[in-house]
């Protein structure tokens, strides 16, 4: 009886050490923001970014219902910062009040913001929304600009290079000094911009993430990243890597991950780039293998240090 007793002690103390060992780990056992996911600084999972929509949102792309919510998708790749993105669609989109999303992301490192969501989608109100609530959010550390440059057909539609007007995107950099912070802005940016004039707009902005929107083109990633070189020595970047083509319709292979995911960790280290960024939460709870290769990769080399 003795020995069944203490062997039912130890082995509620290696699970309550268990448990004590994972709360520190997800940042439970301070409620301080900013203190999960078990990132260290300095290291490759530090680096690493969730490009997060509304849950369900890439429905009509993959006709496949996802669940998966931004705050799930960071805990599921284990990452630490996240980029939140507006969808303005009835298959998923951020409702006011947008505070009551961020309580999720509290035990997240890095939150930031889309001011422009997808498809260009923005209004002053939802502007100013998201502005205020950078003002009370601690990890708040920027302003996302998605879909934010124009080409093709819509730019002729549209009659402008962008979503803002240069005079509006100056008013959002003077805005974002918020008390005890300063905003980044970061944009989305195309292969296919490379050789347009944008470079007033870009003068403006702290953040480029380059994305190749087809898979079929990533075997000009390193040319394509070498010609980012030229945009302005100033502006800082990061690799966007997408699970799915959505322009054909279907996950990318485990070779063009693994293209993407290697030549990032290798930027990294050169400190060509600041982070690698992972597209996107709706698209990880399909069984897609892009997305289980991506997570054993993440398990891999998210200690290793720069």
């Amino acid at each position: 009886m003795e020995g069944i007793k203490r062997r039912t002690m130890i082995t509620r103390r290696q699970v309550l050490g268990t448990t004590i060992g994972l709360a520190a780990g997800l940042g439970v056992q301070k409620i301080a923001l900013g203190q999960g996911c078990a990132a260290k600084q300095g290291t490759v999972r530090d680096r690493l970014w969730l490009f997060a929509v509304p849950a369900n949102a890439d429905y009509p792309y993959h006709h496949r219902r996802s669940l998966m919510t931004p705050a799930e998708g960071a805990f599921y790749l284990a990452i630490p910062n996240i980029l939140m993105i507006q969808v303005h669609s009835p298959y998923g989109e951020f409702k006011p009040p947008l505070s009551q999303y961020a309580i999720a992301l509290r035990p997240l490192k890095r939150v930031v913001w889309s001011i422009v969501g997808s498809s260009g989608y923005t209004t002053p109100e939802y502007r100013r929304e998201v502005m205020e609530m950078a003002k009370h959010t601690p990890n708040f550390v920027g302003l996302y600009m998605d879909d934010f440059f124009f080409t093709g057909k819509k730019r002729e539609e549209e009659g402008r290079q962008a979503a803002l007007t240069v005079e509006e995107l100056r008013e959002i950099r003077r805005q974002a000094t918020v008390p005890g912070k300063k905003l980044d802005i970061w944009v989305t940016f195309y292969t296919s911009l490379l050789n347009l004039p944008l470079g007033e707009y870009l003068k403006l902005i702290d953040v480029l993430t380059l994305w190749t929107w087809r898979s079929e083109d990533l075997k000009n990633l390193e040319s394509n990243f070498q010609k980012t070189q030229h945009l302005g020595s100033r502006l800082r970047k990061t690799l966007g890597c997408y699970f799915f083509d959505y322009t054909e319709r279907k996950p990318l292979s485990i070779a063009d991950m693994k293209l993407q995911c290697e030549a990032g960790l290798e930027w990294l280290r050169q400190g060509k780039i600041e982070g690698i960024v992972f597209l996107a939460n709706t698209e990880e709870d399909l069984g897609f293998e892009s997305v289980e290769w991506t997570r054993e990769w993440i398990r891999k080399v998210g200690d290793v240090k720069l």
